[in-house]
């Protein structure tokens, strides 16, 4: 796994996520908040498990506070050596060469902002989330794991930390990756990647 991690590294470069968004036209700049560099952690009452069994491959997502409720797609890297994102706007994508959701360690899925047309895609509410919401991932064995938002971040496009996203952790992790700040359209590019953080609180 930590080979795996740090090929990524080397072949991203500028940052996980570094492809959404990347390929598409848009023609406005959605709404930006502005996010504190840590806002809060898991409440208290809300306490880290580690899965019985090893999970396996996640299928769906589900994100109640924002109405998230998609397929996901697992992907490694695009051709440019950045982790590759969904093959359309209302699916997410899982890392596959990475942690699955559920084992020790941080897993990694993404999904784009918006669609080419400028609409709304997967995660274009994924900034209203915070401390405590939840975040289901169910895999191909039924299992499904249930993960409360600890902290959301909000980097550069260029300083993106691949280290602490895709990071080793004797906690199961999930971090969702999204584009956020200001569309360039010279480069065709978001300025910002929006990272939410968060662990695993239960297991069905």
């Amino acid at each position: 796994m930590k080979n795996k991690l740090l090929l990524l590294i080397v072949l991203l470069g500028i940052g996980a996520g570094g492809s959404i968004g990347f390929i598409m036209t848009h023609t406005h700049t959605p709404t930006v908040k502005t996010l504190s560099s840590r806002q809060s952690a898991v409440p208290k009452q809300a306490v880290t498990v580690v899965p019985s069994i090893s999970p396996g491959v996640p299928e769906t997502i589900s994100i109640p506070k924002i109405n998230v409720h998609a397929d996901v797609e697992s992907v490694g890297m695009d051709s440019q050596g950045r982790m590759d994102v969904p093959k359309n706007g209302e699916d997410t994508a899982w890392y596959s060469p990475g942690y699955k959701p559920g084992m020790r360690g941080s897993a990694v899925i993404d999904g784009h902002l918006d669609l080419v047309t400028g609409a709304p895609a997967v995660f274009w509410n994924l900034q209203e989330l915070t401390p405590g919401d939840t975040i289901s991932v169910t895999d191909n064995n039924g299992s499904k794991y249930t993960f409360a938002v600890d902290h959301l971040e909000k980097y550069p496009y260029n300083t993106f930390p691949m280290k602490e996203v895709f990071a080793d952790s004797k906690t199961p992790m999930l971090n969702l990756i999204t584009c956020n700040g200001v569309w360039d359209q010279a480069s065709r590019n978001y300025s910002d990647r929006l990272v939410v953080y968060s662990k695993l609180v239960s297991e069905d």
